[in-house]
């Protein structure tokens, strides 16, 4: 008998179009102790399965029509609200959230919030409650748990509220793990680290888990068994070997193909002339630690970092969450000023004071942020959103404005109705073209890409990078590219630039340094994605420990204290740039005699 099992489950949204089905679900059964993956892109229906099953959907809009969701042959259904708040959650179903700055509470330190969830299902002392945050702490192998505890959310990094995230499901006893697309905000060396960490406490705790993911090579390297969602309905599920190499679907035939990041992409590699040249450039922040009660304390964010972008090329820069991705190109665009260093656009010094100079920089560089709900002006209609830039440089007619609007958006992909729409009428993937479509309204030369497609499922984003490649043709742009998918940058760039502790590592030809990476850096990046073709959480390769604080970077070589090939001399040494090749260069001592 199975510990887990839903059957003819069908939930419906009650609309002002009507009643339309979410999710119809034939039959799905679990094992105790065992795995089940459910993958499927945004729209799908899965989360609305795991509110489902926690009895946590928001009835109405949601109706649940008819079926049984049975844990331990028990009807789940069948139970009330109070008999899940006593008896369920936590208990014995538990849930991974995909945000975990949605779950925590900001203004409640770490251990203010799991000590009162240990004492409100185990009715306990504070002191024992205590004890057993610290433990389960330690269980999930965050380091100094005791500190950890006094700590608020936003102190912590998205690996570290992950951990509390999994210690704070587990800490009741809960049989069932609902991992809701647990990684997906999340560095691949991070992602590699937190999966092995699941795998290790499924089977210490014997849980079962039902793991929802829009990946398939997640659940290649996770799940035992897969279910593949389309439409509310399962189309097609077994075990996980079997499904990825001989799908049968065509659907699951487009997912398999869509995560294949090897994949050769023809690029352009005809560059033009430099349009960017970047001279040592450097931004340190002033910070303050309250914690420690330190003041005047300096932020290394981007340390010398000096490279050139030709025209109609893609740079792809890639790195960790916190290696100066961001706040390089920010400090390109003057959102920051620098603090030392030298920016040149088709010649001109982007940092002169020069009004006219700055207006037309502005003009020709544009950015299309990484989480388009939060770039996009929610009070605005889609129309005046993309006419912003163009009421700013240029002096149109509001008929004109209009039209060059609607051509925007089909050229985007979108119906020309769309202009008199909201942001949050649209999904993701239809938030982040218009906001493409507004990063080209003022007719850019260059158009920086931070992180376009992290916040959208894979069908939404081989899309979206189609698009970029459409529009990088028909308007001969220039991209810089930042993103921590490789595989994103694999399809889109010319060239890769790879950043650790705000310091460039390696720098070459997309092709070169995906096939022959040679900083160990890189290489770490590179083991810690997950393979579709190898089944299994073993053949993922961690990087152990988390990036040092740029407030006191390590001496020598900034990567020495997580890498597995430093030698002595890396402690105090601090690499220079040398070329390995015509293009390729790397800051590595291995290579200091070569």
């Amino acid at each position: 008998m199975a510990f887990f099992e839903m059957k003819q489950l069908k939930v419906n949204h009650n609309t002002f179009d009507g009643n339309r089905c979410v999710l119809d679900i034939d039959h799905i059964s679990i094992e105790k102790g065992t795995t089940y993956g459910i993958v499927g892109e945004s729209g799908q229906g899965k989360t609305v399965m795991a509110l489902t099953i926690l009895k946590l959907l928001q009835c109405p809009p949601g109706e649940i029509e008819k079926g049984k969701i049975l844990l331990d042959d028990v009807n789940l259904l069948e139970k009330s609200s109070n008999y899940f708040m006593k008896q369920v959650r936590g208990k014995k179903i538990a849930m991974i959230f995909q945000d975990p700055m949605s779950t925590l509470n900001p203004v409640f330190t770490v251990g203010e919030q799991m000590v009162e969830v240990i004492k409100k299902n185990k009715k306990i002392t504070t002191k024992a409650a205590t004890k057993e945050a610290i433990d389960m702490l330690k269980t999930v192998q965050l380091a100094d748990p005791e500190n950890v505890l006094t700590k608020y959310p936003h102190q912590l990094s998205g690996g570290q509220r992950q951990r509390i995230i999994i210690a704070l499901a587990l800490s009741c006893g809960a049989e069932l793990l609902i991992a809701d697309e647990p990684t997906r905000n999340l560095d691949v060396t991070i992602q590699a680290s937190i999966l092995k960490l699941l795998k290790k406490l499924q089977k210490e705790y014997k849980l079962t888990v039902l793991f929802i993911a829009n990946n398939l090579s997640l659940v290649s390297a996770f799940c035992d068994k897969v279910g593949i969602l389309h439409g509310g309905k399962i189309i097609e599920q077994g075990n996980t070997q079997e499904i990825i190499n001989n799908p049968q679907q065509a659907y699951t035939k487009v997912l398999v193909e869509a995560i294949d990041i090897k994949k050769e992409i023809k690029k352009d590699d005809n560059p033009g002339d430099v349009i960017l040249k970047v001279e040592n450039l450097k931004k340190y922040f002033k910070v303050n630690d309250a914690l420690n009660r330190q003041k005047g304390l300096t932020l290394e964010a981007v340390d010398g970092v000096s490279f050139d972008i030709k025209r109609g090329e893609v740079l792809g820069i890639v790195g960790e969450s916190g290696c100066g991705k961001s706040t390089l190109v920010n400090t390109i665009l003057k959102l920051f000023e620098p603090t030392a260093g030298s920016v040149y656009f088709e010649g001109k010094n982007i940092y002169a004071k020069d009004k006219e100079n700055a207006i037309n920089i502005r003009k020709d560089i544009q950015i299309v942020f990484q989480d388009p709900y939060w770039s996009l002006n929610p009070r605005w209609l889609v129309k005046d959103i993309i006419a912003e830039p163009i009421d700013v440089h240029e002096k149109l007619s509001s008929l004109d404005k209009l039209e060059r609007v609607s051509e925007l958006l089909k050229m985007v992909g979108l119906k020309e109705n769309a202009a008199f729409q909201y942001p949050h009428e649209f999904s993701g993937g239809e938030r982040q073209r218009i906001a493409i479509a507004r990063s080209l309204a003022s007719r850019p030369k260059l158009v920086v890409l931070d992180e376009p497609t992290s916040s959208i499922d894979v069908f939404s984003q081989a899309q979206i990078l189609a698009l970029l490649q459409q529009l990088k043709k028909k308007f001969e742009l220039t991209n810089i590219l930042i993103s921590h998918d490789l595989g994103v940058v694999n399809q889109m760039a010319s060239r890769i630039m790879v950043m650790y502790l705000g310091k460039v590592v390696e720098f070459g030809p997309a092709r070169e340094v995906f096939k022959d990476p040679k900083h160990p850096y890189t290489k770490a990046l590179f083991n810690a994605i997950p393979d579709i073709k190898k089944i299994g959480i073993e053949h993922l390769t961690t990087l152990e420990g988390s990036i040092p604080s740029p407030i006191n970077p390590p001496s020598g070589c900034r990567f020495h204290t997580r890498c597995t090939r430093s030698k002595e001399a890396c402690k105090s040494i601090e690499p220079e740039m040398r070329y390995i090749g015509d293009n390729h260069c790397v800051s590595c001592l291995l290579y200091s005699d070569s």
